[in-house]
């Protein structure tokens, strides 16, 4: 073997060292025949470097019936540029949806393109059984959704911690259609998905997975009851002169009446606008005491968040009415929806408060978490338009049952392109 540099580019010169061989059509052994012409093979970029395999592989003939044939070539399959060791690169990098496709191009030096065949050909998703704990959310995605539908629908079991599929819609039709492909066995084995509150996901629920408990996101139910208490405080302030103190203390600092976990006990420091040393605690109590029903509206919302992160299903269940019966009564009409949700949906929400796996709450955590990383790779991707392609790239990053297997067999799930319409050739 011999390395020679080429401009950026490391080029090795490889012979193997012959050996035995015996001929493919009469078995007796064959004798040395030359060498084929060479052959150029990409492998990984070494450091600034690209890297070219130039091998020129051993001839061999059979004396007894005049076949001459070659040695296996043990860097790439017959009739392929990129080598075994570059196709496993590619799918290190694909298995980190950080990288998109075009920094895995620039940094192996391997087209798009052919990126995407490997994706098409050697990426195969199984029809795999239902899992235990389904969790359902969408994803608002206008060029990879089907026709009529501006949402994927990502699927996630929710018992492994890993991303179970995404779909192309989240209509109740397209659920159901999907989901009727698995045998009533199978939809048997769900017992519980959880869900946003959006009926069509709870009536796929009912009609798919008979034997399953359903509940509702925490997240979900707890921001419309943050974002109700939000309009309320906006509008209150709006109804404060402005540069006043009252407006002052709404606009400033509006943070302690919504951010969790603050530290209300810090040291006292020097306030400008009241002229004395005030801690957080002193500030949201002038709060509180300048604006009654925010003061009411403040206590609702934190005692009902409190009893989320704490309570457990059967003292939820206990108090739950009471929850429905205080928030009817404070008459503050930025919390109707909330209560209205709270009446709508109550089974769905007690059963969030379950704990079937240990100290994971029935919720929809994880999807939301999944959801984060799909959303920034299509953000950093600057768009994608292939959903086969996207569904295939993000199973085998997110999923760890989702392998790769590579075969001299190409496949291609391009979309058909647009035809070219009439125009008029200018002549020179």
């Amino acid at each position: 073997m011999t390395v020679r540099e080429d401009g950026t580019t490391l080029i090795y010169d490889l012979v193997l060292n012959r050996t035995r061989m015996d001929c493919p059509y009469c078995n007796e052994p064959m004798i040395s025949w030359g060498h084929n012409r060479p052959k150029l093979i990409k492998i990984s970029s070494l450091r600034e470097y690209n890297g070219i395999i130039r091998y020129s592989s051993n001839r061999y003939l059979c004396k007894s019936c005049g076949h001459t044939a070659s040695e296996r070539n043990p860097f790439s399959y017959d009739r392929f540029r990129s080598s075994y060791q570059l196709i496993r690169s590619v799918f290190r990098y694909l298995g980190n949806l950080n990288y998109t496709l075009d920094m895995i191009s620039k940094e192996l030096n391997i087209s798009s393109t052919q990126i995407n065949t490997h994706i098409d050909s050697y990426i195969v998703i199984p029809h795999r059984d239902l899992p235990e704990w389904l969790g359902i959310d969408e994803l608002h995605n206008p060029e990879l959704s089907y026709k009529n539908s501006s949402y994927l629908c990502v699927l996630v079991d929710g018992k492994n911690r890993c991303i179970y599929d995404v779909l192309g819609s989240r209509s109740k039709s397209y659920l159901n259609n999907f989901f009727d492909t698995f045998s009533l066995s199978q939809r048997k084995r769900v017992k519980y998905v959880t869900i946003d509150l959006w009926r069509a996901y709870k009536d796929v629920a009912l009609r798919c997975f008979p034997d399953c408990i359903i509940a509702a996101d925490p997240f979900h139910y707890c921001k419309h009851l943050c974002d109700g208490f939000d309009r309320l405080r906006i509008s209150v302030m709006k109804q404060c002169e402005y540069g006043s103190n009252r407006y002052y203390l709404l606009k400033k600092w509006n943070w302690l009446l919504t951010k969790e976990n603050v530290d209300l006990d810090n040291d006292s420091v020097y306030n400008s606008r009241f002229k004395v040393k005030l801690n957080r605690r002193d500030i949201l109590n002038m709060i509180l005491d300048e604006f009654p029903i925010l003061n009411e509206a403040y206590y609702l919302k934190e005692r009902f968040l409190y009893a989320v992160a704490t309570y457990d299903h059967d003292t939820m269940k206990a108090k739950y009415d009471t929850f429905v019966k205080m928030f009817k009564d404070s008459d503050i009409k930025e919390y109707d929806e909330f209560t209205s949700e709270l009446e709508t949906w109550k089974s769905e929400i007690l059963n969030s408060f379950l704990r079937p796996y240990g100290s994971h709450k029935l919720s929809n955590a994880l999807t939301e978490n999944i959801n984060g990383k799909l959303g920034t790779y299509l953000s950093v991707s600057h768009g994608i338009a292939n959903m086969n392609r996207f569904r295939k790239r993000v199973l085998f990053a997110l999923n760890k049952d989702i392998f790769y297997s590579s075969s001299s067999v190409l496949n291609s799930c391009a979309l058909p392109g647009k035809k070219r319409g009439p125009y008029k050739k200018i002549k020179e």
